[in-house]
């Protein structure tokens, strides 16, 4: 489910780069509808709410490109199985830099917290992921560290 979501998230902002052909940082800016249904900490939480939405497009010449998104909640809430309130905090971000000479880096950072309130558990999601593709294709640099924990 993570990569789909990275997938999903990686294909809105190259879709969001296509139009843009100046050497100027492009932002947009956008408030995106959120809701899931997760089972974790012996819960079913349900959560609602907005994700502020941040990407930046920037062309470096010479067929370089930078891509960046960055996603936050803003007030996403719910409720448990239980009743207990839950609240989302965290961020989910990711940079791309295609270099003129050909290759990327990318790197990827996800930390998404459900917290609990009235002494139940917060939920902990943290994924760190970077790539580094040299010019002739190589992948020179990879990596991935992901966890999930209740605390």
């Amino acid at each position: 489910m993570r990569w789909s979501l990275r997938v999903s998230l990686v294909g809105l902002v190259v879709g969001l780069a296509l139009p843009v052909a100046t050497a100027q940082a492009t932002t947009t800016v956008e408030r995106v509808p959120f809701e899931a249904t997760l089972t974790e900490c012996g819960e079913t939480i349900t959560l609602s709410g907005t994700l502020l939405g941040v990407f930046t497009v920037q062309d470096l010449g010479g067929d370089g490109l930078l891509l960046t998104f960055h996603f936050q909640p803003q007030g996403v809430s719910g409720t448990s199985s239980s009743g207990v309130p839950y609240h989302a905090t965290g961020l989910t971000r990711d940079t791309i830099v295609f270099v003129p000479s050909g290759g990327l880096t990318e790197t990827f950072v996800n930390r998404f917290h459900i917290v609990g309130t009235m002494g139940a558990p917060t939920f902990y999601v943290k994924t760190t992921f970077h790539i580094t593709v040299t010019p002739s294709g190589d992948v020179a640099v990879e990596f991935e560290n992901f966890s999930e924990e209740c605390v």
